[in-house]
């Protein structure tokens, strides 16, 4: 399946230039080994890139960009998929667009496009380059600071572990991550990240149900996940559980379930379920 990702990227300004060249040259290799081609545009504070190729090609070398340290605030967006390549020829060459007169630059951006038809007309991809190209938005970009510039400054909450009896027998755990609001700068919720008792991940727990299972699973592992939650004492925290696609549909009275679970666990039902059947 092709695929295609567009993401926008902020250049570290410790990196020189010359190293992105050098790093151009090495990622064309791998690309062109994988059948990824695309391009990328530099206007020398972001990258704004579109890579496509094979779907596990193309997200394989997302995934190690997003871990690049020449550059950070990685935004992706848009993911997709296409019946041919925009770009099949072009490489992973560095477009600087300061080189270039901003009244042309959209269209030479363009003539490297082996597909014309589909970037002349109303195609998602073109609106994400016309934007970047002509610096449109650009006032309403945050930029959120490196990760090594981040100080974080305890609250003096402790929290304390309460009665944990009921997940000591249980056949799951949960892992417990901070969503943070870099405006706001503070934790504005909890995530509840299923994991077996050893700690892997859900796909290591699921592994062991067959297809009917896994929704029943899914939806009983969550009382483990209000358990814990009620231990550790959350107080006015928000709280965020996942489920699998489908579980509130395969399993009766699912809604329900997690109602009473919630109740059950001294934990507050802000926003997401009702008793009516069907409505979520």
């Amino acid at each position: 399946m092709l695929t295609t990702i567009i993401y926008r990227s902020h250049f570290c300004d410790n990196v020189p230039y010359k190293a992105l060249e050098e790093m151009v040259t090495a990622a064309n290799d791998k690309n062109s080994q994988a059948g990824v081609t695309g391009i990328l545009l530099f206007n020398g504070t972001h990258f704004f890139q579109l890579l496509e190729g094979p779907q596990e090609s193309v997200t394989t070398i997302y995934r190690h960009i997003c871990e690049d340290e020449r550059h950070y605030n990685v935004v992706e967006l848009l993911r997709d998929y296409s019946p041919s390549r925009r770009f099949g020829k072009s490489g992973m060459e560095i477009f600087d667009l300061r080189e270039h007169d901003r009244d042309e630059v959209l269209q030479v951006v363009l003539d490297k496009g082996t597909s014309k038809y589909q970037l002349i007309y109303d195609d998602r991809a073109l609106q994400f380059f016309r934007t970047f190209v002509e610096a449109r938005e650009k006032e309403n970009y945050f930029e959120i600071p490196a990760d090594d510039s981040w100080d974080f400054v305890s609250d003096g909450n402790v929290v304390q572990l309460q009665d944990l009896s009921l997940t000591s027998t249980a056949d799951c755990s949960f892992a417990f991550q901070p969503t943070i609001d870099p405006l706001a700068q503070e934790v504005v919720s909890l995530e509840a990240l299923l994991r077996t008792v050893q700690g892997e991940g859900p796909q290591a727990y699921f592994a062991s149900f067959s297809a009917d299972e896994v929704y029943r699973a899914d939806i009983q592992s969550k009382k483990v996940a209000f358990a814990m939650a009620a231990a550790l004492n959350l107080g006015e925290q928000t709280l965020t559980v996942n489920l699998q696609p489908m579980t509130l549909v395969k399993v009766p009275g699912a809604v329900n379930f997690l109602l009473s679970e919630i109740e059950a666990n001294g934990l507050v039902n802000r926003h997401g379920f009702n008793r009516h059947p069907g409505v979520i």
